[in-house]
């Protein structure tokens, strides 16, 4: 591999950067696009489930902030080519942060958490909601100038950023989002609210369906510029590596396609149907599953950011 144990935790911050940004952006566009229409006036389920919710987007967002933070750090000592207690002076540290697309694109992230901050602060204020989202899909999306995508030059390098960024925000609502569906599902559970559940699962498959269609068409153009060709693919440590991510990502589809096709229309039979309960039960064990291929997913995403694109390897 191209990578050593010297290399581990910079891949390891990498990963958990990613994961908690998708779950920041995912959770807050679930809240928009599947809870707030499903819940209406059902204040008796909204307010317990907006206040889960909260402790999950601030949790995330620390741990956005810490493990950037530290992402940060890890990237200087690797810019400077120092160990890394040598490289955290000021001098070092001020040279990557204002002098490198990554430190001043980290600057930029910081502030828009601090701004998600604020907005989790003042949560349930309209004015707040409306900030917050956009926010969020800004910080996942900025994600891609941290990537290979920045460093791809010309109107191809243009191509590249756009299709990076609409590839980490389709990740985080289907992914980050799956947390926020979870915690929905587990309370329609408890209080036997089946009809929500339904709806709420039923939106939330038709997000994912657009999520997964940006997923694919983005993926699409990113192998195309990083890969280059079937050698690339096949005979590269890059290349297996992405096709690792590619086999769970499609097993997380068929969960979907169980979830959507399945389970989700044994929720919306008449009341008092005995499948209701335990439809909601193997949704929200498949659910869970599907979550957990895609903290596997931003473990190799976390991987392959700091791997020589197949591209540069194969002539």
């Amino acid at each position: 591999m191209e990578w050593s144990a010297a290399g581990a935790p910079l891949i390891a911050m990498r990963a958990i950067h990613f994961a908690a940004t998708a779950v920041v952006a995912g959770a807050l566009l679930f809240r928009m696009v599947v809870a707030k229409p499903v819940l209406g006036s059902e204040k008796g389920f909204a307010n317990p489930f907006r206040r889960q919710t909260l402790r999950v987007l601030w949790l995330a967002l620390a741990c956005a902030v810490v493990s950037g933070t530290i992402w940060l750090l890890l990237q200087t000592a690797s810019m400077s080519g120092m160990p890394f207690n040598e490289a955290m002076t000021a001098d070092v540290l001020s040279t990557v942060v204002n002098e490198t697309q990554f430190g001043q694109i980290t600057v930029i992230r910081l502030g828009l958490a601090v701004g998600l901050a604020v907005c989790l602060a003042f949560d349930g204020a309209a004015i707040a909601e409306w900030f917050a989202l956009p926010a969020a899909l800004a910080f996942m999306a900025s994600l891609a100038w941290t990537g290979h995508a920045s460093s791809t030059l010309g109107a191809v390098g243009y191509l590249h950023l756009a299709a990076d960024a609409l590839h980490l925000i389709a990740a985080a609502a289907w992914i980050g989002g799956l947390l926020c569906l979870i915690l929905f599902l587990a309370e329609a559970l408890r209080s036997r609210a089946m009809s929500l559940a339904h709806d709420a699962a039923e939106r939330f498959s038709t997000l994912g369906i657009v999520s997964v269609a940006a997923l694919l068409l983005a993926g699409i153009i990113n192998t195309i510029i990083l890969v280059g060709s079937l050698r690339g693919l096949l005979g590269t440590d890059y290349g297996r590596v992405l096709m690792l991510k590619l086999g769970v990502f499609a097993i997380m589809l068929v969960f979907a396609a169980v979830n959507r096709l399945r389970l989700t229309p044994r929720l919306g039979l008449p009341l008092g149907s005995e499948q209701e309960p335990a439809a909601l039960r193997q949704l929200l064990l498949n659910s869970a599953i599907e979550f957990a291929l895609g903290l596997v997913i931003f473990g190799i995403v976390g991987m392959l950011g700091t791997m020589h694109p197949a591209v540069h390897l194969v002539k």
